[in-house]
């Protein structure tokens, strides 16, 4: 029950960001090639983290652009905790990703343990993207949670 609680609270989440399509503070992009950066943050209950609930961390998005296609690099550093799996989870490789209008999504291969996470967001401006994500190792959801990244230079 209390997944199913959580997962309905990340959906409504996600659907609350898309629903920003035409309102004033979200912002149609088209070019998102450069370094970004930002944090994570583990939502509650954990039920799937235990010792990560409210867990913070640093990331960065290196992002190469080809049309709305977008790939790069991530890289995860410690907030007020290391990256999951021990802080072998501190990079990985961007290995799909689009942008449509206002909305971004990204997968993210970390190889230390092999899991991929789902990043999915709105740009509130042409430099600044918030959103939700999820983990999965082995088909299994390992940690989910909320995002937000700014835009440190351009290309």
């Amino acid at each position: 029950m209390r997944r199913f609680a959580l997962l309905t609270f990340l959906i409504g989440a996600m659907v609350a960001d898309f629903a920003f399509v035409g309102r004033a503070g979200a912002q149609n992009v088209s070019n998102v090639a450069g370094l970004w950066s930002g944090t994570t943050r583990v939502l509650p209950p954990c039920l799937f983290t235990a010792g990560r609930c409210d867990a913070v961390n640093n990331i960065t998005f290196r992002f190469t652009q080809n049309g709305n296609r977008i790939k790069g690099k991530f890289t995860c550093a410690y907030g007020n905790m290391i990256c999951r799996n021990g802080g072998a989870d501190s990079y990985g490789k961007i290995v799909s990703g689009k942008i449509a209008g206002n909305q971004i999504r990204l997968t993210v291969v970390l190889p230390a343990d092999v899991s991929n996470c789902f990043y999915s967001g709105v740009f509130t401006s042409p430099n600044a993207v918030r959103g939700a994500y999820s983990c999965y190792q082995g088909g299994e959801l390992i940690e989910e949670g909320i995002w937000n990244a700014t835009r440190n230079m351009a290309p």
